[in-house]
């Protein structure tokens, strides 16, 4: 019987592996563009919850929204109508724990209701309860990029701010962080001023430090993207020679794309001809990037861009949202391993520019899902989530031990709710779910469950005629089941 069933859940798996994603109706986000968003379990449920920033509406200037989303650890989300944090537009936003308590603090900035560019950041109390740090010395900047980094090796989130001012002045500043969230603005740093721009950390070069990636505006007619490598003490030095770009409303990603333990990284923007690119650089591990020629990507502005393993065959695959040419694009890339990549077709995603796009996973099945904003139209803003159905897990081979026998009943069935019975060989908690013989995954239903024989029931009452699978997936262990409706 343990064969069986690990053959059926085997091929069950592989004939699932091309189905991926489906549009969680009724979530309450607001839509925006010119748009922010992050992930974080702000309330210590260990869960997935959201900040969501941006412009509700491209034509009514200062209509900003920042709002928090709580997660039920099923995917479902209600507002946090009681969150303190100011609404802007033109936004970047991140989580950090910055005063080195275990929990998730927030920075928020961007252009609120009046014009003023504000940086804000709030404190967790752990429990989702943020209340305004006061006194700190961000520079408010709008067209911007956040990203925080421990840049000292003090074990502390240091930050990287750029964007424009309120006098429209191009700014790049460090600040480091003394371990309570007191910042300070280390002077003397290598950044060109930038704005329209994108930054991210990684350790490009194999040191243990992060290293940085810089893009943007520096002036009307100049890009730039510059790689500054870290000493490990946060003093950075420019990397010459590097075959990168230049762009402006840009996106830049780090991933190990082909395997090889290192970090390579996705650029996308226009450059000083207005030319739009995406373009791959694969690292030989110290540092030393080539671009990668021959990739499928589709040039894009104004975009974002992510990787994620969505398939489950552990290697990064990228989603990439913006404007193409002439149009707008949400595109799924899968990567077969080695850095070749090829283009989905068939995905549910709307198509948005000027956009923020994250993966996390949301419901608790151990697979990447996707929230994307942006504007679909000039007055249409969206913001989505996306569930992943896929079921290929991570590594089909860790599930040693299929001995979990479920018996559905009553088999063949007429009543709207459909009886499960198990033993499990652990206490834990389990997912069960639905699918239909086309491969579409019905429902999900997430319980706990005990060692002792047990019986679940599920409500069937949407289902019509036909035959099914039940998949129970619990720690280490896997049964699968069939039944039929009639």
């Amino acid at each position: 019987m343990k064969s069986n069933l690990f053959l059926l859940f085997f091929v069950l798996t592989q004939s699932l592996s091309a189905q991926y994603f489906t549009e969680m109706t009724g979530a309450p986000f607001e839509g925006v563009a010119e748009s922010s968003i992050a992930f974080a379990d702000v309330d210590g449920d260990n869960d997935q919850d959201i900040l969501i920033s941006g412009a509700k509406g491209l034509s009514s200037f200062g209509a900003g929204s920042s709002k928090l989303y709580t997660n039920d650890g099923t995917g479902r989300f209600t507002e946090l109508t009681d969150a303190p944090f100011e609404a802007v537009r033109a936004s970047s936003i991140a989580f950090a724990d910055v005063d080195g308590d275990n929990d998730q603090d927030a920075l928020i900035i961007g252009a609120n209701k009046s014009g003023s560019r504000i940086a804000k950041l709030y404190t967790n109390d752990g429990t989702g309860g943020f209340t305004e740090m006061m006194g700190t010395t961000f520079t408010g900047v709008t067209d911007s990029s956040i990203a925080f980094a421990d840049v000292d090796g003090d074990n502390d989130q240091d930050l990287l701010i750029t964007g424009n001012n309120v006098s429209y002045v191009r700014i790049a500043k460090l600040y480091t962080n003394d371990g309570t969230g007191s910042f300070t603005e280390m002077t003397g740093t290598p950044f060109e001023d930038v704005s329209y721009s994108s930054i991210a950390f990684a350790d490009v070069d194999g040191d243990n430090d992060q290293d940085v990636l810089i893009t943007g505006s520096t002036g009307v007619l100049r890009r730039i993207s510059k790689l500054y490598t870290n000493d490990g003490t946060g003093s950075f030095t420019e990397m010459t020679g590097t075959p990168f770009e230049g762009v402006r409303d840009s996106s830049i990603a780090f991933a190990d794309v082909d395997g090889d333990n290192d970090q390579d990284v996705l650029i996308t923007g226009n450059n000083e001809s207005y030319i739009r690119s995406s373009k791959l650089y694969i690292n030989d591990g110290t540092g030393s990037f080539t671009e990668k020629t021959g990739t499928p990507f589709e040039g894009v502005e104004n975009s974002s861009i992510a990787f994620a393993d969505v398939d489950g065959d552990e290697d990064q695959d990228v989603l990439i949202t913006g404007t193409g040419s002439g149009v707008r694009i949400s595109k799924l890339y899968i990567n077969d391993g080695t850095g070749s990549f090829k283009l989905m077709t068939g995905t549910p995603f709307d198509r948005v520019s000027f956009s923020s796009i994250a993966f996390a996973d949301v419901d608790g099945d151990n697979d990447q899902d996707v929230l994307i904003t942006g504007a679909k139209t000039s007055e249409t803003h969206i913001s989505k989530l996306y569930t992943n159905d896929s079921l290929v897990t991570s590594s089909i081979d860790v599930f040693v031990d299929v001995s979990i026998n479920l018996t559905p009943y009553p088999n063949p069935t007429r009543w709207n709710n459909l009886n499960i019975s198990f033993k499990s060989m652990e206490s834990n908690s389990i997912i069960m779910r639905v699918f239909d013989l086309k491969r579409h995954l019905i429902s999900q239903h997430k319980k706990f469950a005990g060692t002792s024989e047990q019986t679940f029931v599920i409500d069937i009452t949407s289902l019509t005629t036909g035959t099914y699978f039940i998949q129970l997936e619990t720690g280490k262990q896997i049964g699968v089941a069939k039944f039929i409706v009639q």
